[in-house]
């Protein structure tokens, strides 16, 4: 869109010559119809949610395709998926429901359009270009508009412009004198033609070009002239003006971009782990391909392999990729955002962090980037701008040079003693150099001259409140020199139009005078000119005023010999005053004319108009008569050395960028302690000659080999650079300048850059974030318009609220109103957040490497067939449940308390380092899992036999029993890395946690409904895991107990004894210190990590001292006993506690060996292994198959001699029947013995086994066409071209062999389940002949009347969680085998296992309770598992003799 061309015709509307857009602004993202998509396309740009897709895809291809076997069903990992992006998108959608709420207010808002004479009112989005509009005072304007008629003098009305750029100071605004005079002179919109030029939209809010005639007369329209859409009409009562731009073309919404995305350093360091898991994944996926081509099952007949369509191994490793997909943490991403929008709020909530301005205004530290709040706690740099920043930006005049001559000392703190009106001078403005100044007007016109420019050279607006005058001025520079001014007889009384107003107080009459002039031109001022003018008529003679920065205006002087002014401009610089020089010239009415003319015409241009009106300015700036200089002082804000001092102290390297010249910038570096005298400080300044290479000569920069010698040379180095050199640098071919600069620069602690663009400040910081090597994380900080380019280009933005607007706030990522709050924002919040940052995500990590590596060694015992440890549907909670307790400590965990860190802030590099994440806690980590991964399958496994007898050994409940171990281990691991401060929240969050889980699975497995919709097998296996067997609540007490001795053994051996890092020396330090001051009767031996020293460092002297056992983050056990004697040392209170730990847990497992050894059994093996020559069964089918521990010789009865049976076939199969017949006198009494038949290497629990059933078909529903012949092999499905009913796997391979005790009964009511007997039924057409049913393949072993409701049955079909089957036969109820007599046992063998490499089976007659049967497995494997407390023992005398 083109310049734009507005007729007004008698206060109509001529039409347009194209069309423009609507004013209704939409800063909304989404619609109704566009937010799904939009939001899942920016979503699917984070590499997890494109992996977790991908994921669900390929699990959704083996699941309904045969392209590979799929283990995993798809909606166990997409409904996760959506789950979690469902909660984003949520987020994202309240968000966009608040714009569009904000949009729909202002767009409904009322304007008052002029239509003819009449006041018509159209809602904000209604209106259109070329609209006359009425906007009265104290209102918005609706759109960006060129003033016709303003009620203020001269035309003049005031806006605020602080919606649009921050800056609080009133701006000017003016009505073209044409449009002015004629409306108001009685004429009316009715009567006069109005025409305007526009440039076309734009975003340049500093700037407007375009011209208006009325009646053919014409003129320019300037800044002046643009009243922009978002300002608010102040201190006017009224303003006509018409539309030039509405909606998307005014300057506002031109402007409304959002911040340049921000990706912290921790994001991109997930996402590199993420890649590795990535890799890892897919290693250990071909390791296991490659196992299950070696080692699968290969001659077991009731197994059958699935169909593929790809090559086996690259199915396979397909089968296993996606079973290990939770590997890569989906719940990260939400966890990340949750914990950082936590700790934003955090720093929003530090009260210590408020500051009251001195108008009554409160400022809180304010966060717009959550996602850079670990950020903080990493930076390298600090750049910082000085005014406003480091100093008050409250401009105080100091001194002045005048014709030679120094008026004013420079004094930091008012005197004590002087006269009355003196210090009515020094409380206004500063200078107490009045009275000489005063006495010295008479004799030296230069003062008056000097004093002239000060009040007439300027912008500022002069009103009147209860008769006083008000100045506004949009720089405290111009406020603090006019002020003076009229401190000193020269006061700036008004400015009417063109026409400004000056009252003169005479020096020697004592009488004031108002002088008038009037202003021609202002040649305004800006970072590349550095100096403003303006070109007055004070009666017949023209002026030129000037006043700017020394450098510029000693060029442009008359004289170029000031050796008397350069002196005095050094004297101030080096009081660390800020300088102008002051300066005129008399120009001839024909060279101001002749200039004015070709100034007005470079006003009119409507292209470049900025560069034409600087072209002018500079033919007029020149041959200047230096009249004199001003000096000054920007305060420093509170508490800034002290800040910068705990800056440079926490090893932060600070730049100090600002545009004052060297002396100044240099002084003021050592009043702010960015300097120091010890310092060696060297100068990069052509004009000093000083260059690179004699400051790398100086230096030698080259990187030492001792890193904490070369950090302590670097703390002593100070670096001082011009902006001069730095453009040298920049625009010098080739890199070796830069790469000379980057050595140089690196190589000192603190740099000073002085007299450098705000172009130049953003090229610094994105300098060193682009060369250094590995790349810091750089922070700038400043408060000021031109800051923002420097703060959007740092990784983290600080943007401080102070007297040069908002704009540096609007723009940055954080902010805060004084810069001693940086101590804080960096030590005390970035550092935690760092910490707490890497500690979720470590555990993340952590969390879901033990959820794999437990689904990995499962893999080894189901022949290698994908078999996931937990069931889909129980697996889903994972992640939702296990994030839980990780929030709080990710949230407000903190190490030490605030003034322990603040005492040593070079505990802040920690983060700079990389110290809590980096590839040594990674290798930490990983090991960490594989030990607690390893612990949770010893316990489990050695509990099995336990489980299996009590009829909790299935694959379901056994795989739940893990998962609820795993679980409760995730939040004790939790509650270990928490402090004190959040150690209750954690417990909480993990009590809560635990109990949805618990809901969850109790809803999910007791609704029958729902159950047979999901996993019908997960029927009541919560009630049976719970009540069947002791083992179950030994398990989930002893894993994390077991878990808390090895982590608190051996993460207090590493960091304590091995590698302890920063924070571990600073514990032991207090700790030490603590020792020396130790007060008598008490003892706290409680357990912590390195994140709890602060507790050892504050607080009463009687709370006794801290242990620290293992991760530093844990404080479990808390005991204070008033006793001194037992007030222990450090290494014998964690000796305690690992000795309490094994003594409890060898308690346990003493109880269970006792139970265990009590406990009577007789093992009749009929069909032995090692007999049938058929051997061939793996070292881990071994595991499985030999006797459980603790079996004696004589409990084992051989009943494989063929003396012992006969054979026979059986009626409808190929397979032989033995029947053997053992009498076996009791060596012992068995009270009510139990039966039990086993048989192994049995492998139910595998993945293409278990899944060959159809549940409608055991329960007597209506099967779903096609169901049959997807779950069901042909050979178990159809026979003899009859209906196998059930079919499948499991159903066609029962265990046939029966069992009898001669005269006595064996009670089999117990055998399976009553909730699963309760469920199965016969299908209504039962028994139809044209089908074969159950009772009809296993007419020996299944009744007709029962079929599928035979106890037997139902219990064979849940499936045995490793490769040996352990079934109930039956109860003896009230018998006891007694000890010496004779009892014979019938065994009827149908079941084949002679083709079955280590094939055996066996009947057991064992006694048992609520502890199992016999089985001395699980207290051994304890016992051994705990044989580190002696380690522990022996270890800690060695290495800490008292």
């Amino acid at each position: 869109m083109g310049d734009r061309r507005i007729c007004l015709n008698r206060g109509r509307l001529e039409d347009l010559e194209e069309d423009f857009c609507s004013n209704e602004v939409k800063t909304s993202k989404y619609t109704w119809f566009t937010f799904l998509p939009k939001n899942l396309f920016e979503q699917l740009h984070k590499f997890g949610n494109v992996y977790f897709l991908f994921i669900s895809i390929v699990m959704y291809l083996g699941e309904t395709t045969p392209l590979y076997v799929g283990t995993i069903r798809a909606f166990s990992t997409l409904g996760l998926l959506v789950m979690m992006m469902a909660v984003t998108a949520a987020v994202a959608l309240y968000d966009d429901i608040q714009r569009k709420n904000a949009d729909l207010q202002i767009n409904m808002s009322d304007a008052i359009v002029m239509e003819g004479e009449r006041q018509v009112k159209k809602k904000f989005k209604d209106l259109q270009v070329g609209d006359i509009l009425l906007v009265t005072k104290d209102h918005e304007f609706p759109a960006d508009t060129v003033p016709l008629m303003c009620s203020g003098e001269g035309g003049n009305c005031y806006v605020s412009t602080a919606n649009l750029d921050g800056e609080t100071n009133l701006k000017l605004k003016t009505a073209p004198q044409l449009t002015q005079t004629a409306l108001t002179s009685g004429g009316g919109l009715g009567r006069v033609r109005v025409e305007i030029n526009a440039e076309k939209p734009n975003g340049n809010i500093h700037d407007f070009n375009g011209n208006l005639s009325v009646d053919k007369k014409m003129a320019s329209l300037g800044p002046k002239q643009l009243l922009m859409r978002g300002t608010v009409l102040r201190n006017t009562d009224r303003c006509l003006c018409v539309i030039v731009y509405t909606g998307n073309d005014t300057r506002m919404v031109k402007n409304s971009r959002p911040a340049p995305m921000k990706q912290s350093n921790l994001d991109r360091t997930t996402n590199r782990a993420m890649l590795i898991v990535l890799c890892a994944q897919t290693l250990i996926s071909f390791v296991c391909s490659l196992l299950h081509i070696q080692f699968k099952p290969k001659h077991h007949w009731y197994l059958e392999e699935e169909y593929i369509v790809l090559p086996e191994w690259l199915g396979w490793w397909l089968t296993f990729f996606t079973l290990f997909s939770n590997l890569m943490p989906i719940s990260l991403y939400p966890t990340v955002e949750f914990c950082n929008a936590f700790q934003c709020r955090a720093i929003r909530q530090d009260f210590k962090m408020k500051y009251t301005f001195p108008d009554g205004e409160e400022f809180q530290a304010c966060t717009r980037s959550t996602n850079l709040s670990q950020e903080l706690g990493q930076v390298g740099y600090v750049f910082s701008d000085k005014t406003g920043t480091l100093t008050q930006n409250d401009m105080v005049l100091r001194r002045l040079s005048i014709g030679g001559k120094k008026y004013g000392t420079f004094l930091s703190e008012a005197p004590k003693m002087q006269d009355k009106v003196e210090v009515q001078s020094l409380l206004e403005d500063g200078f107490n150099g009045g009275k000489q100044l005063e006495a010295d007007r008479a004799s030296s016109p230069s003062i008056d001259r000097f004093l002239e420019i000060l009040a007439v050279s300027h912008t500022v607006m002069a009103t009147s409140k209860d008769g006083e005058l008000i100045y506004e001025a949009e720089s405290p520079d111009e406020y603090a020199l006019v002020k003076a001014a009229a401190n000193a007889g020269w006061e700036f009384k008004s400015r009417r139009g063109t026409d400004l107003t000056v009252s003169v107080l005479h020096a020697a009459s004592q009488k004031a005078q108002d002088s008038t002039y009037t202003v021609l031109a202002t040649n305004a001022f800006n970072s590349a000119r550095k100096r403003m003018s303006v070109l007055v008529k004070k009666g017949s003679e023209y002026l030129l005023l000037v006043k700017g920065a020394d450098n510029v205006m000693l060029e442009r002087a008359a004289q170029r010999n000031q050796t008397t002014l350069e002196a005095h401009l050094k004297e101030f610089s080096e009081e660390g005053l800020r300088t102008l020089v002051i300066g005129c010239r008399s120009l001839s009415a024909e060279e101001a004319n002749s200039w004015l003319a070709r100034y007005q015409e470079a006003q009119k241009a409507t292209s470049d108009r900025d560069e034409k009106l600087a072209n002018m300015a500079e033919i007029v700036e020149k041959s200047l008569e230096l009249v004199g200089a001003t000096a000054i002082e920007d305060k420093l804000q509170d508490g800034v050395p002290d800040t910068i001092e705990q800056i440079r102290k926490a090893g932060i390297k600070l730049w100090v960028l600002t545009g004052d010249k060297l002396e100044t910038a240099k002084n003021i570096g050592f009043s702010t302690k960015v300097l120091t005298t010890d310092m060696d400080i060297q100068i990069l300044d052509d004009e000093l000659g000083t260059d690179l290479d004699s400051v790398e000569a100086s230096w030698d920069c080259h990187n030492s080999d001792d890193e904490e010698e070369e950090e302590e040379v670097l703390r002593g180095r100070g670096l001082l650079v011009t902006g001069k050199i730095l453009s040298h640098i920049w625009s010098t071919d080739g890199d070796y300048k830069r790469k000379q600069f980057q050595r140089v620069s690196t190589s000192c602690a603190v740099l000073i850059a002085c007299r450098v663009s705000p172009l130049q400040k953003a090229e610094l910081v994105e300098f060193i974030r682009n060369t250094v090597e590995p790349s810091p994380v750089t922070l700038a900080i400043g408060d000021g318009a031109n800051d923002v380019p420097m703060i959007q280009a740092a990784q983290v933005g600080i943007g401080i609220a102070g007297r040069e607007g908002r704009q540096a706030v609007n723009n940055s990522d954080f902010a805060i109103a004084q810069f001693r709050f940086l101590e804080r924002l960096l030590l005390l919040h970035g550092r935690w957040n760092y910490r707490r940052a890497c500690m979720f995500t470590l555990f993340t990590f952590w969390r879901n490497m033990v959820q794999v590596l437990l689904i990995v060694l499962y893999t080894l015992i189901s022949g290698y067939s994908g078999t996931s440890l937990f069931e889909d549907w129980i697996r889903l909670t994972f992640n939702g449940v296990c994030t839980m307790p990780i929030l709080p400590p990710g949230c407000i965990d903190e190490d030490f308390e605030e003034d322990e860190i603040l005492r040593h802030p070079d505990q802040y590099q920690v983060g700079p380092n990389s110290e809590d994440l980096n590839a040594r806690r990674v290798v930490m980590t990983i090991t960490v899992a594989i030990l607690h991964a390893l612990v949770i399958v010893v316990i489990t496994l050695f509990a099995f036999p336990a489980l299996e007898c009590s009829g909790s050994g299935d694959y379901y409940t056994f795989g739940t029993i893990c998962y609820t171990c795993l679980i409760l281990d995730v939040n004790y691991r939790a509650y270990f890395l928490s402090n004190k401060n959040s150690r209750y929240y954690t417990m909480l969050t993990a009590v809560v946690s635990f109990g949805m889980y618990s809901f969850y699975l109790v809803v999910y497995t007791v609704w029958q409904w729902l159950c047979d919709k999901l996993t019908p097998n997960m029927y009541h296996v919560p009630a049976h895991m719970v009540t069947k067997s002791a083992y179950f609540y030994i398990c989930i007490f002893v894993v994390p107990f077991t878990a808390f001795v090895y982590d608190t053994f051996f993460h207090w051996l590493y960091h304590r004894i091995i590698s302890p890092d920063r924070v571990d020396r600073l514990q032991i330090e207090l700790e030490e210190a603590k020792d020396e001051r130790q007060g008598q009767g008490h003892l706290d031996c409680r357990l912590t990590s390195d994140t709890s020293d602060t507790e050892m460092g504050s607080g009463s002297e009687a709370e006794g001292l801290m242990m620290e056992c293992g991760r530093r983050d844990f404080e479990p056990v808390e005991c204070r006993i008033a006793c001194p004697c037992l007030d222990w040392p450090y290494h014998k209170k964690v000796f305690g506690l690992a000795m309490l730990g094994w003594i409890v847990l060898w308690c346990i497992a003493a109880v269970c060996l006792w139970e265990s050894q009590s406990k009577k059994q007789l093992r009749i093996v009929y069909d032995e292994r090692y007999l049938n020559g058929l051997h061939g069964s793996s070292w881990m089918e071994d595991l499985f198959l030999t006797y459980p521990l603790g079996t004696r010789p004589e409990e084992i009865i051989n009943a494989t001699d063929p003396l012992d049976y006969k054979e026979g076939l059986l009626a409808n199969r190929a397979h032989r029947e033995r029947i053997i017949m053992k009498v076996v006198t009791m060596p012992f009494d068995i009270v009510n013995p139990l039966l039990i038949y086993t048989v192994g290497p049995i492998y139910q629990n595998y993945n293409y086994y278990m899944k060959s059933e159809v549940y409608e078909e055991l329960y007597g529903r209506e099967v779903p066409p096609g169901k049959r012949e997807s779950r069901c092999p042909e050979r178990v499905r159809i026979r003899d071209g009859k209906e196998l009913v059930p079919c499948g796997l499991k159903a066609q391979s029962l265990f046939n062999d029966s069992f009898e005790v001669e005269n006595l009964h064996i009670n089999s009511e117990d055998v399976a389940w009553h909730s699963d007997v309760r469920r199965y039924g016969n299908s209504s057409d039962y028994p139809a002949p044209e089908k074969e049913w159950l009772y009809e393949v296993f007419p020996e072993t299944v009744p007709e009347a029962m079929n599928v409701k035979d106890g037997d049955f139902v219990n064979w079909m849940r499936p045995s969680a490793v490769p040996r089957v352990w079934n109930k036969i039956g109860t003896l109820d009230d018998t006891t085998l007694k000890k010496g007599q004779d009892y014979t046992f019938r065994i009827h063998s149908r079941f084949n296992v002679d083709d079955i490499p280590g094939g055996f089976k066996a009947l057991v007659v064992t006694e048992y309770n609520w502890f199992g049967a016999r089985h001395d497995g699980f207290a051994n494997a304890m016992l051994l598992l705990h044989r580190v407390g002696p380690f522990e023992k022996s270890w800690l005398v060695v290495v800490n003799k008292p």
